[in-house]
C-alpha cells in the first residue's frame, strides 16, 4: 500500500494498537489517500476534499478479531466487520491512524499491517524485525515531534520504548522507562499534551498510567492502582481515553489519571486507535 501526499509517493505500509491480553472473544481500514495526512485526533480535511470541508475522523477500536468505529458524541459503537484477509480474521495486538491510514499490530508482534476502515480487510502487511510480542501501538501525527509521522510500540513486560519504521518493519528501542517499569497494554499520543502510557512493575502496584518522554522513553507516573483490565488507550480529539476490557469507555484526567465513565457499549474492547 503506498500512501500519496499531493499526488507524490510518500511511504510503503504493510501491517495489522493497543493491549497484549486479550479477555473473552466477542462477535462484534487502510489503504493510501491523496492529500496531506491529517491529524488523526482533531478535525481534518478528508483527502478527497481538496481541503475545504473539515470533518471529524473517526475513533476506532477492536475487540479481539472484530473492528469498531465509535461516536463519542452520540456515544455508540458500530461493527465494520472482522480484521484481517477475507475468511481469515485474525487478532491485533496494536492499532493506530496513519493519517486516514489505519494501521495496526498482528497478535503476537510479527506484522505491521494496514487495514481498510470500511471493512476491516487487511491491505498490506510488512514483517517486523526484530520478531518479538510488540504492540500498543501509536502515531506522532507529522509535524509535532518531527517532520514525519512517528510509530511507536511497546514489547510485553519489557521495561523500553521502542520505534517501528513502517516502510521497513525495523523495530529499534528509544530508551528505557526507568524505575524497573515495564510495559503493560498501550501507548496513547494526545495532541499538545504528549504521550501516555499503562505500566507495571516499580511502584505501579498492578498498573499504573504514565507519561512518556518521546525521546528518551523516560517515564512518570501520575496514577497507580489502576487494576489489569485496561486494554486501550487512545488520544482521541485530544482526551486520553481508556478502554476497559469489560465494555465501558473512559475519560482520563491527564494530571490526576481519574477516570469517568463516557459510555459502555458492553464490548470486550483489547486494542484502541488514537
Amino acid at each position: 500500500m503506498v500512501l500519496l501526499v499531493r499526488g507524490a509517493a510518500l511511504l510503503t505500509v504493510l501491517l495489522p494498537a493497543c493491549g497484549f491480553s486479550s479477555p473473552g472473544s466477542s462477535g462484534g481500514g487502510g489503504g493510501g489517500d491523496d492529500g496531506p495526512a491529517p491529524d488523526a485526533s482533531v478535525d481534518a480535511a478528508e483527502p478527497d476534499s481538496g481541503g475545504d470541508a473539515p470533518v471529524n475522523l473517526k475513533l476506532y477500536a477492536a475487540s479481539n478479531q472484530m473492528l469498531y468505529r465509535l461516536d463519542v458524541d452520540l456515544k455508540t459503537s458500530t461493527l465494520i466487520g472482522p480484521i484481517g484477509p477475507a475468511g481469515d480474521p485474525i487478532d491485533i495486538d496494536g492499532l493506530a491512524l496513519y493519517g486516514h491510514t489505519l494501521i495496526g499490530i498482528t497478535d503476537g508482534g510479527g506484522n505491521l499491517i494496514s487495514i481498510d476502515k470500511d471493512t476491516g480487510l487487511t491491505t498490506s502487511t510488512i514483517t517486523l524485525s526484530p520478531q518479538g510480542p510488540w504492540g500498543g501501538m501509536t502515531v506522532i501525527p507529522a509535524g509535532e515531534l518531527e517532520a514525519m509521522p512517528v510509530v511507536l510500540a511497546g514489547l510485553a513486560t519489557d521495561g523500553q520504548l521502542y520505534r517501528i519504521d513502517p516502510a521497513t518493519g525495523f523495530v529499534g528501542a528509544i530508551g528505557s522507562f526507568g524505575g524497573a517499569y515495564r510495559f503493560f497494554s498501550d501507548l496513547a499520543w494526545v495532541k499538545g499534551a504528549g504521550l501516555y502510557g499503562t505500566l507495571t512493575g516499580g511502584n505501579c502496584q498492578d498498573v499504573c498510567f504514565a507519561k512518556i518522554d518521546p525521546a528518551t522513553g523516560a517515564a512518570t507516573v501520575f496514577r497507580s492502582n489502576l487494576g489489569t483490565n485496561l486494554f486501550g488507550l487512545s488520544g482521541y480529539r485530544g482526551t486520553l481515553w481508556a478502554f476497559n476490557s469489560a465494555g465501558p469507555i473512559l475519560s482520563v484526567n491527564q494530571t490526576s489519571g481519574l477516570m469517568a465513565i463516557e459510555f459502555d457499549p458492553q464490548i470486550p474492547w483489547t486494542e484502541a486507535a488514537q
